[in-house]
């Protein structure tokens, strides 16, 4: 009998028909889609959570304040909120795909058959034959029967089973180069030591200007958000301690304004700060008392910085000794030397 060898060209045409493309490409296009949708939701949130927009669309950060105290004295801390809370960035690194096929096919074919053959007549006779002396009894008996059996057996099985494993590993993905610059950015511009209600900074407080010296100050004005305000307008008032003269010595402490050094009145005098950021300086004509110079800005909600200027008081003449005196010529005295003619 020939062998079947259907089944194993059935099992070559199953594993010939699996879409392979399907089972690698669909995981994988999965994945990128995955890929797609996280980096959407990381704009998302950069847009929700740490930007606002304002109605000629121009997008500003959004920032986080905080009130501490420092130095005695409550100020603001302003973070921008994207700094200090991390953002969703989900990149799929890894994507392993296993497939398991195991199909089974037999086939199986059984073919009998048989047949038996008998003669019985069914009937019996006897008879002499011959006569006298010489005769012969025959008897005789005939039986006949046929029989023939067959059989055949054909038998197929089919088994097919497909298993597929997918694994995919996702983590943090690193911050693009992009994102961390302006996050560098962002953290550098945030303000630890704004004013409650805004301030005045100056880069000293206590100086010491004298008729050789003349002191420079920094000053700017900013807002409670920590941004310099322009055309700031700042009042000034001055306090002088124990004076000689009369007072004519606090006429002594002048204050110039400015780039172009502008005379300012010190006693009640007004300092406009076009830029919101400008210079001070102190020039001593003569000799001063100690001072405090109050600068207040002007608004609703001023606020205040005092300058201290230390005393200045003019060098004293040095006492002199004539370099000789009247000595009698020729007189006595310790020397060697005689009388010469």
């Amino acid at each position: 009998m020939a062998v079947d060898s259907t089944p194993a060209t059935t099992v070559q045409n199953m594993l010939n028909g699996i879409d392979y493309s399907a089972l690698i490409g669909g995981p994988l296009q999965a994945a990128i889609s995955a890929q797609v949708m996280a980096a959407k939701s990381s704009w998302e949130f950069i847009q929700q959570v740490g930007l606002n927009t304002d109605k000629n669309g121009v997008k500003s950060a959004v920032n986080v304040t905080f009130m501490y105290q420092k130095d005695g004295n409550m100020v603001k801390l302003i973070v921008p909120i994207l700094t200090i809370v991390p953002i969703p960035m989900i990149v799929i690194d890894d994507v392993s795909i296993q497939f398991k096929a195991s199909m089974n096919a037999s086939s199986s074919q059984c073919s009998e058959t048989s047949s038996s053959e008998s003669i019985d007549a069914g009937a019996e006779g006897s008879a002499r034959i011959g006569w006298g002396p010489f005769s012969l009894q025959v008897k005789a008996k005939a039986n006949y029967s046929s029989k023939k059996d067959s059989k055949a057996t054909s038998e197929s099985k089919y088994s097919v089973e497909y298993t597929q494993d997918v694994s995919v590993h996702a983590k943090q993905a690193d911050m693009p180069a992009g994102l961390a610059t302006i996050l560098n950015i962002l953290s550098s511009a945030a303000n630890a030591n704004a004013g409650a209600n805004g301030k005045i900074e100056l880069d000293k407080t206590t100086i010491a200007p004298t008729k050789e010296s003349p002191e420079i100050l920094s000053i700017s004005v900013k807002d409670d958000k920590g941004i310099i305000v322009p055309n700031a307008k700042i009042k000034v008032s001055t306090q002088f301690g124990t004076s000689s003269a009369n007072g004519a010595d606090k006429k002594n402490l002048v204050l110039l304004c400015g780039h172009l050094q502008t005379d300012c009145n010190l006693e009640n005098g007004d300092i406009v700060l076009e830029d919101g950021v400008d210079s001070l300086t102190f020039k001593v004509n003569g000799a001063i008392p100690p001072a405090i110079i109050t600068l207040t800005t002007d608004g609703n909600t001023p606020t205040t910085t005092k300058i201290k200027v230390a005393q200045y008081a003019l060098p004293s003449p040095s006492n002199t000794t004539p370099s000789g005196g009247n000595t009698p010529k020729g007189g006595s005295g310790s020397g060697t030397g005689g009388n010469t003619p």
